[in-house]
């Protein structure tokens, strides 16, 4: 039954980013930001909310008062499966997301994401890319768009927190932005390596805006922050 939910949720999803993909690049000349992010943000709520009927894959989050929408911040959270790149951009702010630039060859919904004016980087050049994600970031940060960031840099298994890279850190420390943490344990429902869906319950917490003096500070407050309480809702 899992196989053929599955089945019926991924002829959804090419649905939903064909007609999103169409909207956005035929708007894209006239249609301001602010359009472009809430329409992706209901394309993703539908995504969200289709994952739940057809495949029981719910969710219970914890922590949304964290969530200032009139404040840019770098969003920072550990990576699992594919339940969060769509949840991560319903939050309710204008986000980028910092993905790889392979992605956006990905037709229709690479073609969407392309709309959303995200920093694409190439992780072979990582001189460049973190070059890139201070330039882009920034500006994107300056315009009142939050930044997400993967800091495990891929998806990793449940259980424990990957090895986290230090561009969140150095982009709010440059930007003088806070760093709002995030974890959440979808990947024992929607592994990355297996496109079968699992029905059970998605915890997401949302921490406190994380702040510190040097970006060495507000990266050992985030790591320590993600492993603490990625810990707690695994358990």
């Amino acid at each position: 039954m899992a196989f053929v939910r599955s089945i019926l949720f991924y002829l959804f999803l090419i649905l939903v980013s064909i007609v999103a993909s169409a909207v956005l690049v035929l708007t894209a000349p006239i249609a301001p930001r602010n359009f472009r992010f809430s329409f992706v943000r209901y394309c993703n709520l539908s995504v969200i909310y289709a994952l739940r009927w057809l495949c029981g894959v719910r969710f219970q989050i914890t922590g949304q008062e964290h969530i200032n929408p009139q404040r840019a911040m770098v969003i920072a959270s550990n990576h699992q499966g594919d339940w969060e790149t769509f949840y991560l951009l319903t939050i309710g702010v204008p986000v980028s997301t910092v993905l790889k630039k392979e992605l956006l060859h990905i037709p229709f919904f690479g073609w969407a994401l392309a709309m959303l004016n995200p920093i694409a980087i190439d992780r072979k050049q990582r001189t460049n890319a973190l070059k890139q994600l201070a330039l882009q970031g920034c500006e994107r940060l300056g315009h009142g768009i939050s930044v997400l960031i993967f800091p495990e840099g891929t998806r990793h298994k449940p259980g424990r927190l990957g090895p986290c890279n230090k561009g969140a850190a150095m982009l709010a420390n440059k930007a003088g932005v806070p760093i709002l943490p995030i974890v959440q344990n979808s990947g024992h429902l929607s592994p990355a390596k297996s496109w079968v869906k699992r029905a059970g319950v998605v915890n997401v917490r949302i921490g406190a805006p994380i702040v510190a003096d040097t970006s060495q500070e507000l990266h050992a407050q985030m790591v320590t922050w993600l492993e603490t309480n990625l810990a707690e809702i695994e358990y």
